[in-house]
């Protein structure tokens, strides 16, 4: 749960009544789309174009002891910047520059159009305008957890702001970075006031349950503060959204305000001593590695895999921790509690005597398991808000990572390394040869299995292809049959389990890697929850592949269902044509009836520059992945 700010004044007398509503609260195509303000608008576009011929032709910069209007934020010195006052919705956009935003995710309304003003008069961000509120938190989230900078999120007050709290609470289930901008209704609404309900921090009261610190805004004072101390608070201990919203009357205001310097943040520091963590590892003769979701982000991941590989020590992965470790790395051992833990991983759980958890969240599920397991043989180290009683503590994610690449001078190669090397050689061949045996054991059964689908992408995968994946029967196989080369090899929404989530996230994921190929694996329920920004795809021409499992159902409540014996109920979703619902918004659809024709589809969809949808018409009454049951199947083979 995170903590509740309110800053600022709260300004006296009586209430004043608000103007009608201006009716441009409808989402906006974009920051270059917006309808250009009026002549007479003082520091409109007009006039900052204007400041930006006055330059080219060498005439000086206006005077920064001068109030400036919207539309005047000015590329000077970062001295001159600090000194010059803007208008609330300017300062804002400045604050979130300066905190190093290039993208943000968002959908304007009425609440926020100063802000909105200062986007679209600072070039240096992008804009991505989604089609439902809760596809820019998702966006922003897979943002984050690629670049390790906060996803940024700009949407309107009441409405706007909810619909995107499930995506926000996804953010912080995966401790993804992420600062959440919001408008709100004005410090003297009344009761029902447009975008309001009776109490005026309604908004800034829920998010404080899923975000780290949930701020309103009220004064100018407290405005660029409040987004420095967001930026900081996303980065440190596990990182997680902050949520921050400003009152309508506060973006409104003839207030002006100074962007101000930096304030200086103490270094990030950790209670670990070197000297003893490395005299612990150095002790073990069978130590192993089991890597958790704070294992995930890509600096972290580097710095594991050179500290297992200094160490020679077998790595397994937790669900949420898939692609922390690359998954066709010759130390990789198997999955941890993912489909049933791999056998060989509770093999070496039982037999190590160092069970080393990285990015291992106490209190979560793996961290009991692990600690009933283990008991005094587990150490584990990973980034948090404050100290844990018992284990080393790390600030932050980089100062993890720079204790695990400190470590690797360290420590040697363990006595048994040889072993190790074998263990997880002969535990990934059993699992791969047990999958292999299982697809093909369906390979003829009509419907077919989807899992065929992801092994022909799983054939033409390189390390630069970012997957993205739903909740849905293709969620399931996928993290099994896919593999991961490194943490951005595929995203997943985790323990929160978004529905929708793999289109947004492929979208955040385009615009955190420009130019990778991403491709979002989705059942046709979850695509749809999330289909609206199909036509953001293609107005961005963004290359993501959108491989779609369209069975017409909830497939894994189906099965659910059937499971215990019942008839399945509400499960059926309707018959929808996603080719011609790609080719309606501009995305070329490809439909594949049959097994023959995955392979060309996806070379078809991956060679393309742009969007592309691939419709998979497979079955869903199959049983479901089990990780025991594959090595168990592999097992007997030579």
């Amino acid at each position: 749960m995170g903590h509740r700010d309110v800053l600022g004044w709260r300004p006296a007398g009586p209430r004043r009544r608000r103007p009608a509503a201006s009716g441009r609260d409808a989402a906006r195509a974009g920051r270059r789309d917006l309808p250009p303000p009026s002549r007479e608008r003082p520091g409109g576009r007009r006039s900052a174009r204007a400041s930006r011929r006055q330059r080219r032709r060498g005439s000086p910069p206006a005077s920064p002891d001068r109030a400036h209007g919207p539309g005047t934020l000015v590329p000077v010195s970062d001295t001159l910047l600090r000194e010059t006052l803007l208008a609330p919705g300017h300062a804002a956009v400045a604050a979130l520059r300066r905190n190093g935003t290039r993208v943000v995710f968002g959908l304007n309304g009425d609440h926020v159009l100063r802000l909105y003003d200062g986007l679209a008069d600072t070039p240096e961000i992008t804009h991505i305008t989604v089609k439902h509120e809760n596809n820019a938190a998702l966006a922003a989230e897979a943002y984050g957890r690629l670049t390790g900078e906060p996803g940024v999120v700009v949407v309107t007050a009441g409405p706007g702001a909810l619909n995107s709290i499930t995506g926000v609470a996804g953010a912080f289930a995966s401790g993804a970075p992420v600062v959440h901008v919001t408008g709100a209704v004005p410090s003297t609404a009344y009761l029902e006031t447009f975008h309001g309900v009776d109490t005026p921090d309604f908004t800034e009261r829920m998010f404080a349950q899923v975000v780290k610190r949930s701020t309103r805004v009220l004064g100018p004072n407290a405005l660029v503060p409040a987004i420095d101390d967001a930026f900081h608070l996303a980065r440190t201990g596990r990182p997680g959204p902050v949520h921050v919203e400003m009152t309508r009357d506060l973006l409104e205001s003839d207030a002006r305000i100074a962007l101000g310097a930096p304030r200086v943040r103490g270094t990030s520091s950790a209670s670990a001593d070197l000297d003893a963590l490395a005299a612990r590892i150095a002790a073990a003769r069978r130590p192993m590695i089991v890597a958790g979701k704070g294992a995930w982000y890509p600096v972290v991941s580097r710095a594991l895999v050179a500290f297992a590989e200094a160490l020679v020590a077998p790595v397994a992965q937790t669900w949420e921790g898939h692609g922390a470790f690359p998954t066709v790395h010759p130390l990789s051992l198997g999955p941890y509690r993912l489909m049933g833990s791999h056998p060989g991983v509770e093999a070496a759980l039982s037999a190590c005597d160092l069970v080393i958890g990285v990015g291992i969240r106490p209190g979560i599920e793996a961290h009991a398991t692990l600690r009933a397991a283990a008991d005094d043989r587990l150490l584990i180290l990973d980034a948090a808000d404050e100290p844990v009683a018992g284990d080393p503590w790390f600030a932050d994610i980089e100062t993890l990572a720079a204790t695990l690449r400190a470590l690797v001078n360290r420590v040697a190669a363990s006595p048994l390394a040889h072993e190790a090397r074998e263990m997880c050689q002969t535990a990934r061949a059993a699992f791969a040869r047990g999958l292999e045996i299982e697809l093909k054991r369906h390979a003829a059964t009509r419907p077919w299995h989807i899992g065929l689908a992801l092994q022909g992408l799983d054939a033409r995968l390189d390390a630069d292809t970012i997957v993205t994946s739903d909740v849905s029967n293709v969620k399931l196989w996928a993290p099994l049959v896919v593999r991961a080369f490194g943490p951005s090899s595929h995203l997943q929404s985790g323990s929160w389990g978004t529905m929708g989530y793999a289109l947004p996230a492929a979208i955040g994921a385009a615009m955190a890697r420009p130019g990778a190929k991403v491709v979002a694996l989705a059942g046709d329920t979850s695509f749809l929850m999330s289909s609206s920004d199909l036509v953001t795809i293609a107005q961005a021409k963004l290359p993501i592949v959108l491989g779609i499992h369209r069975d017409g159902r909830i497939g894994m409540i189906d099965y659910m269902q059937r499971q215990a014996g019942r008839t399945p109920y509400a499960v059926e979703i309707g018959d929808v044509d996603l080719v011609r619902m790609a080719e309606a918004c501009g995305i070329p659809g490809i439909p594949v009836r049959e097994p023959a024709e995955i392979g060309p589809a996806w070379d078809r969809a991956l060679a393309a520059d742009g969007p592309v949808l691939i419709e998979f018409q497979a079955g869903h009454d199959f049983p479901r992945p089990s990780v025991p049951r594959f090595v168990q199947q592999g097992a007997h083979l030579p």
